[in-house]
């Protein structure tokens, strides 16, 4: 039996404050993701999950008050299934993500 270390929070804390500019393109980022998931939802042959993932992630960025209730509710889920939001999002290509999110060495 081997112990884990508890995972760290999904979002990382900043480094600094994003300027208004950037915030603003991220929740316009976000609205257009929730669209496209509702168009997701009605019209059953594209799911709409992903970009409400997608759109939760934009939204975090563009909100300290969004990134810590994501934080909060992600540490209320089972250690197996974070650690499992982690492997899939592991796999997304690009080191822009690393950078926002903690994906452990273990995990991927």
């Amino acid at each position: 039996m081997t112990a884990h270390r508890t995972l760290p929070d999904l979002f990382r804390e900043p480094d600094r404050r994003h300027p208004l500019w950037l915030r603003i393109l991220f929740l316009a980022a976000a609205v257009l993701c929730f669209a496209a998931g509702v168009v997701g939802w009605l019209i059953p042959v594209v799911t709409g999950l992903p970009f409400y993932a997608i759109g939760l992630v934009f939204l975090g960025l563009a909100s300290e008050r969004v990134r810590r209730a994501v934080n909060r509710l992600e540490r209320r889920l089972a250690e197996s299934t974070r650690r499992k939001i982690r492997s899939l999002l592991a796999r997304i290509p690009g080191s822009w993500l690393r950078r926002l999110i903690h994906i452990p060495d273990e995990v991927t």
